[in-house]
């Protein structure tokens, strides 16, 4: 296994089984760090782990935990002290170009893909540039393969597939002599394939992107753009995520349900303990009670961050830009106070007693040492005084050095001013006035005198018989020292800094006491996140209206009144519409087997339903809507959280695949069709029975016969599993595959449309149709492409030809001939035009006739006038 942690927590992953010759390759996980990196340790179990020494000093002491140099205390290196080999290799072998090369070398077993080869820009071909054989095909294509069955931008995860690649070639080279051609058969890759988290719905990017789950954008102030800002100079848009984002209080609060967004569990026991919890929550009579939850989570921040801060000596965070309202001392003493507030209000929480949240809250939450350490910051810690200064200030009555200090430093003005009318004594009497004695910390005590605007110079500095040293000037000012002002430096030193440094090490130690209860601190600020997260999808279960769904391991999808929480927000009524699924039963669909070992039966009675619904219809209907709700009903109900619907039924689903969107981009060299294959490829090859497919329009990037017969294939495909076959909602315009007989209707595959009205006695295009966006049973065989043209402001010349096109079409008429059918206005001209030439070949031998009458054919033919001719 090679494993990488990035920036921002980002982890990639790639692991290979010698036993199965399978390389198995992870989509990067936003967000994880080392937690990831510890379930993937867990899950994988490897024999040899790769990591890179540009990694996380972090990730190599969770790998080892008991390294120490490499030696032990004793002076002896056990390598075997660790069930694997933990192997730290150079960055480059993690290198996402070199990576890229070694997988397009890589000959894997597809007796499956077409013995076809095609050369693209780069690729190096024979010197007649024809490649031989399918396995000399061009880097290029090679690549191309590879992202129909694996996320090839997942930069970390591809660097750690060339790190594991590399050790492979290191170990075949350390086994076999060169040239040996059995050396290809030791540690040989024959396929590739897409791996998640255990325990984690695999959701991937293009995915996110086409159902609007999580979506950032520019942020609008542009000193906030940019790579270099902690948020990659983005904000959250309009997306699944960003409606619940910002009901959530506490910065670790906003990270964890982030990461419920980005790995939908599969774990029931962790599905159902989120709704119970949000069911209680929404409780009338705790309404009061979680609104002092949220009002008292507002005040706490990260304690993991705090705690760092703590032990680097920093009084805030980077930056310091919130002064002392954000100091170390005010967030432990505003956490350890509303720490006891939030364990005090959820105990009063009714219906609380099996919730594992606030069970957690009231174990770990010790309210002794809360009150404690909440009471020694702030019988210490000035506050007032510290946020005049900018600084920590020692209460008094702390430390009697301290506070004689202090008293001392209070009197320095009274002491300055004596010590000033002494030294005035000695001066002239019409410069006493100007004199004066200041206190500069780090500098110490100072004559200062003005200077004489007409020479520039002092106008006193001591006399002939003791002159004063002068140390600088300033505009119109110079300052001195003398006998007396060193006499006071030796006596009070640098006054202000001693204090300073006594507050310090005061501050040391109290922070040293506030470490002690580190463990409970985190702890505590951890379940604050947790219930952080559960309070905003409550919340925004309340605010949008959704219902608790039922989560069962039964393989179906039944939805009553679906909504499509986005599209709701943007239009003035939205149409509920049902959905009824059920994917293959599989070899043993009586019982599934959780995760946490316990066989799971419902109690609901069993669904037979079809597994595809292919809709069909109108443009601008409503269809790709419908299938994105169903799918991010489906998500949500695997993030714990309520769904927009009357209520639903969601079986567990391991794998949400899309061909929805295309993502466009020229930094790909890719087109567009090329970019749906692939991600309708990687949705054939990753999915299972428990799978949910949403294909959307697939084939209209093409020759329409060649559009038609894919998609006719990639659903006959589908269907073609049986029992294996996984949820499909597609939608489709290629009517011509159910009319012709390509595409047969059978038990497991539904036909639906949303319902529109036709006023065919309309005299506008726009008005012959109304969109009702109901879902309905049956096939509609027709997509009304000219009305929608009509209402996008289409003229109306090109709509009424297409209509006349699309009736001949209908007709079964040759569209080619008719178009070559010459109108009758035309015919007559040209009957004419041929009458005239006739005429003309009739007057041989007039020369004058035969050139006039040349002019008027041309002039009729090209409706020209004669002169022109």
């Amino acid at each position: 296994m090679a494993v990488d942690l990035r920036e921002r927590g980002t982890v990639g992953c790639c692991y290979y089984v010698a036993r199965e010759e399978t390389l198995y390759f992870m989509e990067d996980v936003k967000i994880g760090g080392l937690e990831v990196v510890d379930i993937l340790k867990s899950y994988i179990e490897p024999t040899v782990i790769l990591v890179s020494t540009k990694s996380d000093e972090s990730v190599i002491e969770s790998l080892d935990p008991e390294a120490k140099d490499g030696s032990s205390d004793t002076g002896s290196y056990d390598q075997f002290r660790l069930p694997y080999v933990l192997d730290v290799r150079p960055a480059a072998e993690f290198s996402y170009e070199g990576a890229k090369s070694k997988l397009a070398g890589l000959q894997l077993q597809q007796d499956n893909v077409p013995n076809f080869t095609f050369v693209m820009p780069g690729d190096v071909v024979a010197v007649e540039g024809v490649v031989e054989s399918r396995d000399a095909a061009g880097r290029q294509a090679q690549l191309l393969r590879l992202a129909g069955c694996i996320d090839i931008d997942s930069r970390i995860s591809m660097g750690c597939a060339g790190a594991v690649l590399s050790y492979l070639q290191r170990s075949r080279a350390n086994a076999y002599l060169p040239g040996d051609e059995a050396a290809y058969m030791m540690f040989r890759v024959s396929t590739i394939e897409m791996c998640t988290l255990r325990d984690t719905m695999f959701v991937n990017a293009d995915t996110l992107h086409s159902l609007q789950i999580i979506g950032s954008e520019s942020h609008p102030h542009s000193h906030n753009q940019g790579p270099t800002k902690a948020s990659s100079g983005s904000k959250e848009g309009l997306s699944v995520y960003g409606l619940f984002h910002h009901l959530a209080k506490t910065p670790q609060g906003k990270h964890l349900l982030r990461q419920y967004f980005l790995r939908p569990s599969l774990n029931l026991d962790v599905i159902d303990e989120r709704l119970n919890s949000i069911t209680v929550f929404l409780r009338t009579e705790n309404a009061d009670v979680m609104n002092s939850l949220v009002k008292n989570l507002q005040s706490v921040r990260n304690m993991r961050t705090i705690m760092v801060n703590l032990r680097k000596g920093v009084s805030s965070g980077p930056g310091n830009s919130g002064g002392f309202s954000k100091s170390v001392w005010v967030a432990l003493r505003q956490f350890a106070y509303h720490s006891l507030l939030i364990r005090d209000a959820i105990r009063d929480m009714a219906g609380s007693e099996n919730l594992l949240i606030r069970n957690k809250v009231v174990e770990k939450f010790e309210g002794y040492h809360l009150a404690q350490l909440g009471k020694r910051i702030s019988d210490m810690v000035d506050f007032e005084q510290s946020a005049t200064e900018s600084r920590t200030v020692i209460l008094p009555g702390i430390d009697e050095e301290l506070d004689h200090m202090k008293r001392t430093f209070a009197g320095l003005e009274d002491l300055l001013s004596q010590v000033a009318r002494k030294l005035s004594e000695r001066i002239p009497s019409d410069l006493q006035q100007a004199l004066n004695v200041l206190y500069f910390p780090q500098i110490g005590f100072l004559v200062t005198v003005p200077l004489d605007p007409m020479t520039g110079e002092p106008v006193y500095d001591g006399g002939f018989q003791s002159p004063w040293e002068r140390m600088f000037s300033t505009e119109g000012q110079a300052y001195f020292k003398n006998s007396e002002m060193r006499e006071m430096d030796d006596h009070f030193g640098d006054l202000y800094g001693i204090i300073s440094d006594r507050e310090i090490e005061i501050s040391h130690e109290l922070a040293q006491f506030v470490l002690g209860y580190e463990d409970l601190l985190v702890t505590a600020s951890d379940i604050c996140g947790e219930l952080d997260s559960l309070l905003a999808l409550a919340q925004g279960a309340k605010l949008y209206n959704l219902q608790r769904p039922r989560v069962t391991v039964d393989n179906v999808i039944q939805i009553r009144g679906g909504r499509h929480i986005l599209q709701e927000l943007t239009v003035s009524s939205f149409v509920p519409n049902d959905t009824t699924l059920a994917g293959g039963k599989g070899s043993s669909e009586s019982s599934y087997t959780t995760d946490t070992g316990s066989s799971r039966d419902d109690s609901l009675p069993s669904i037979d339903g079809p597994s595809t619904l292919l809709l069909t219809g109108p443009n601008y209907s409503g269809k790709s809507v419908y299938l994105k709700q169903v799918a991010l009903i489906v998500f949500m109900a695997h993030i714990g959280s309520y769904v927009p619907a009357e209520s639903a039924r969601i079986g567990l689903t391991d794998k949400i695949l899309s061909r929805v969107t295309t993502r466009e981009t020229v930094s790909k060299i890719q087109s567009a069709f090329m970019i749906d294959l692939q991600q309708i490829s990687l949705a054939l090859s990753a999915a299972t029975r428990r799978s949910l497919l949403i294909i959307d329009e697939f084939g209209k990037g093409t020759d329409s016969s060649d559009g038609a017969g894919l998609a006719c294939a990639v659903f006959e495909y589908l269907l073609s599993l049986g029992d294996e076959c996984p949820k499909v909602v597609g939608a489709t315009h290629f009517h011509e595959i159910f009319e012709t007989g390509l595409f047969r209707p059978r038990a497991p595959l539904a036909f639906g449309h949303m319902e529109v009205r036709v006023d065919t006695e309309a005299s506008e295009a726009e008005d012959q149709i109304t969109y009702l966006y109901s879902f309905r049973d049956g096939r509609s065989t027709s997509s009304f492409g000219t009305c929608c043209a009509a209402i996008n402001g289409v003229p109306l010349e090109v709509v009424q030809r297409a209509e006349q096109l699309i009736l001949l079409s209908v007709r079964g008429e040759d569209l080619v001939a008719a178009c070559s059918v010459m109108p009758e206005s035309e015919a007559t001209e040209l009957e004419e035009a041929v009458g005239f030439f006739f005429l003309l070949q009739e007057h041989d031998s007039d020369l004058w006739t035969r050139s006039k009458l040349r002019e008027i054919f041309w002039a009729r033919t090209y409706k020209r006038s004669p002169t022109a001719s």
